[in-house]
């Protein structure tokens, strides 16, 4: 009896321990501590061009006269999800550059059209990390 206890736990043990070890080698897949491999098809990216996306964030910061005549030389970087349905939440800003001009910048992220990660073919939500130049001179 205490054989087939002993031989019952260590094939449990060995279940337990085995289900932790992920078996994905392939470095381009994600792999997290549950063992859920994430393939991503299509990452989450702005309708349109990179280029594009920066040209409308300029456009549209409106700076004040004090950020004006501090003549930031600096970068904003700006963190924030984009959910499946394209729709941007959880704005955060990483690092800032003060005077009203991370305010701005969170404003103007909030309304901008993405298209959502696609993951095992279906659209799932994905964090994005962008970093904003902001070279201010006279």
């Amino acid at each position: 009896m205490k054989r087939l206890i002993f031989l019952n736990s260590f094939f449990f043990c060995a279940f337990i321990l085995n289900a932790q070890i992920n078996p994905t080698k392939d470095p381009n897949k994600y792999s997290d501590k549950q063992n859920m491999d994430v393939v991503y098809t299509s990452e989450a990216h702005y309708k349109g061009d990179v280029q594009e996306m920066y040209k409308t964030i300029y456009k549209n910061l409106k700076l004040s006269e004090e950020a004006k005549k501090a003549l930031i030389q600096d970068t904003v970087i700006v963190s924030f999800d984009v959910n499946f349905d394209g729709k941007v939440q959880d704005i955060r800003v990483i690092k800032g550059v003060g005077h009203g001009i991370d305010e701005q910048i969170v404003k103007i992220i909030s309304t901008l059209p993405f298209e959502p990660a696609i993951a095992n073919g279906i659209p799932v939500r994905q964090n994005l990390i962008i970093t904003i130049p902001i070279m201010l001179t006279k």
